[in-house]
């Protein structure tokens, strides 16, 4: 655990300080240096003190190997990445290095660059490029794992959050070593020829695909495969997002996401299966062999995802402890797996899955055992429902801040539905890998498959049902890092009072609400004040956000209005911070009250607060008096404009929002930028945000 916690130190110090120590190769020599001489003088010695020491300075030579293997494994930092090019390349090859995603009308995987071809000459070129392919041919996949591809034209950097609070993608995928992006036609790339970089991956990536047409074929209904394509493979490619909107609200996401969950069943049902062949040491190894070829032939088959990878390795770990008969500390093993796995790849530590399922395991192994002695129950299904209700409870409560930090909201049934859900997906998962086995068998095969249905569909509509209940699901939740942390201490200070039965930790938790609810009370004093006017970014379409105190509302065209993803993913975690819960929304072509005032051109004058913003969706054909001012000029949908007719507004800045067409934006900024004229271009800048 120390050691765990040392390299994790090392990890957020290079995060913190953005490798400004350099590589760290020195500053690793110097505390291993240092280790060494102190744990032989500490040997010679025998002082308690030296000893301290020596182990104080092994903390910091992991710490430095932490803050080293960042620099190392950052793919950025190697001077033949595409980030350093000065010129931008004619062409370029790869080879893809990752799954490739079905998406509705495209394709989308990664790429890793080998060459790029800038003035007429190819160079050595490393760096990962996200590619989006179309989806037009009768083949199931434009691509493949190991296919070479030759691409024409340059990758993209990845942009910016374009809106406040929007969740944050360029970050996202820096995490994942991707910089650029790369949108492509038909004819922009060609398949060159085949060369895995891993053969293992390879050969997963096809059984899962082979696999993955099977319960397509057999499963049937769409909604259903969809599900059990997601639980036993991994692949989430076809689920519908109403269904997995009610998998979220009822705090069931989690048996979608092949992870430690989905080993842990398996884990749990060989070990009841493999206990009463345990007696001799051959026994215990033979069955230790066992399952571990099983538990690594499912990470096989799921695509040797990261998630799983990480819960195979620690069960790994428990079961060679279990054959060794060595009583494990389950935190050492835990940390052993973390450590492991962020030793390859440390970005795992700024991963959600990564975060979520590290705190959820550690909340169960101590807490769930807690929870469940508070109760004793003589009745046997009773006492399972009271186990599975304590495990829901122990994850729920170590994953509680993060959830609301991440995901802005909280499941209120969550402990109903898991006690019903959890034992429905492990029945689910058996009856699916039994179907997928025996799909040879004919009869059999039919059975089980039929029965694996007839339970993913239960368990659809029984979450479906659950996210129909009154206050289901609470949104809206906006809580800042440093509140995310306060949770955090507040929630350990609470634990080591009950455990310990010391009071200085009941005044430590009642420190850190306090400190909460006062952070809570200014926020809340300082949003009822506030006053803003938002031009949001929005591709294809117009939002213009007017927010007082923590009401709001959103005038917004069409094609906003009936996007519900696009608001939510845009707009929606903006108004939250602001505190703004629901919104009033007014459509631009004039259908409810809005601060718009229609004009005979059908162009529409915005007056609030003693702003007038003038927008332009259709040729101005009304000539201004003389003294008409307004303060803003805001042009939608490609207005055709004369030549002249902008000189005739007074205003201070002209606008451009997410409407318009690139070729349109591109088009007028010459324009603007010939006459003089100050604009903003939200697609470019993000969000114009007036405060008032």
């Amino acid at each position: 655990m120390r050691i765990t916690l040392s390299f994790i130190a090392g990890i957020l110090l290079y995060f913190s300080l953005g490798g400004q120590l350099g590589h760290g190769l020195g500053l690793l020599a110097f505390c291993f240096a240092s280790f060494v001489a102190a744990a032989i003088l500490a040997s010679k010695y025998k002082s308690a003190f030296a000893t301290d020491v020596a182990g104080m300075l092994g903390l910091l030579t992991f710490m430095a190997l932490g803050y080293t293997t960042v620099h190392q494994r950052t793919e950025r930092n190697q001077s033949h990445h595409i980030a350093h090019l000065k010129t931008a390349p004619t062409h370029y090859t790869g080879v893809v290095d990752d799954y490739v995603l079905q998406k509705p009308g495209y394709q989308s995987t990664v790429l890793q660059v080998e060459q790029v071809k800038i003035d007429g000459t190819w160079q050595r070129a490393t760096g990962k490029v996200q590619l989006s392919v179309p989806h037009d041919s009768d083949r199931a996949y434009e691509l493949g794992y190991g296919d070479v591809l030759l691409v024409k034209g340059a990758p993209q950097e990845v942009m910016p959050p374009l809106n406040p609070n929007q969740f944050d993608y360029q970050a996202y995928l820096a995490n994942k070593h991707i910089h650029h992006r790369h949108y492509l036609q038909p004819l922009q790339y060609q398949k060159v020829g085949s060369e895995p970089s891993n053969p293992i991956l390879y050969y997963s990536i096809q059984l899962r695909r082979q696999l993955d047409d099977l319960l397509r074929e057999r499963v049937g209904e769409k909604r259903e495969y969809a599900i059990s394509s997601a639980l036993i493979l991994g692949v989430k490619d076809e689920l519908d997002n109403s269904i997995r909107q009610a998998y979220a609200d009822t705090g069931t996401m989690h048996v979608l996401a092949v992870s430690g969950l989905h080993v842990g069943l398996i884990f749990s049902v060989l070990m009841l299966v493999l206990a009463r062949f345990s007696a001799t040491p051959r026994q215990r190894w033979l069955s230790a062999i066992l399952l571990l070829l099983i538990l690594w032939l499912y990470a096989f088959v799921t695509g040797l995802s990261p998630s799983v990878l990480r819960a195979v390795l620690m069960f790994s770990l428990v079961t060679v402890g279990m054959a060794l008969r060595r009583l494990a500390v389950i935190y050492n093993t835990v940390a052993f797996a973390a450590l492991v796995l962020l030793y390859f790849n440390p970005f795992n530590l700024l991963e959600v899955g990564f975060q979520l399922s590290f705190l959820a395991v550690l909340g169960i192994v101590y807490l769930q055992p807690r929870f469940y002695k508070l109760l004793e129950v003589d009745n046997w299904l009773l006492d399972k429902v009271w186990a599975l209700f304590t495990v829901a409870l122990a994850a729920q409560l170590a994953t509680f801040p993060l959830g609301l930090y991440y995901f802005h909201q909280f499941p209120v049934y969550f402990w109903l539905a898991n006690i019903l859900v959890v034992p429905a997906a492990t029945l689910v998962l058996w009856s699916g890998m039994a179907a997928l086995a025996f799909s040879w068998v004919p009869g059999l095969s039919w059975l089980l498959f039929q029965v694996h249905f007839w339970l993913i569909w239960l368990m659809n509509e029984f979450n479906l049902w659950v996210q129909r209940w009154p206050q289901s699901i609470l949104t809206g939740i906006d809580i800042s890092v440093w509140q995310t942390w306060l949770l955090y201490l507040l929630l350990l200070a609470f634990i080591l009072f009950v455990a310990l039965k010391k009071l200085r930790y009941l005044g430590v938790a009642v420190g850190m609400a306090a400190i909460l609810s006062v952070q809570e009370m200014w926020e809340e004093v300082e949003q009822r004040q506030q006053r803003q006017l938002i031009v949001y970014s929005l591709r294809g379409s117009t939002g213009i956000g007017l927010v007082q105190g923590q009401q709001a509302m959103l005038v917004a065209d069409s094609a906003l209005l009936q996007n519900q993803q696009n608001y939510a993913f845009n707009v929606q975690p903006h108004l939250w911070q602001l505190g703004v819960q629901q919104p009033q929304l007014t459509s631009l072509a004039g259908s409810g009250p809005a601060p718009t005032v229609l004009l005979p051109d059908s162009n529409q004058l915005l007056v609030w607060h003693g702003q007038r913003w003038l927008l332009l969706s259709h040729p101005p054909k009304l000539q201004p008096k003389a003294g008409f001012e307004v303060d803003y000029l805001l042009l939608r949908r490609n207005v055709r404009l004369k030549q002249g007719q902008l000189q005739q507004y007074t205003f201070s800045k002209l606008i451009l929002d997410g409407s318009n067409a690139p070729w349109y934006r591109q088009r007028l900024r010459q324009q603007l930028d010939s006459l003089g004229i100050a604009y903003y271009d939200v697609a470019d800048s993000g969000a114009f945000v007036l405060e008032l």
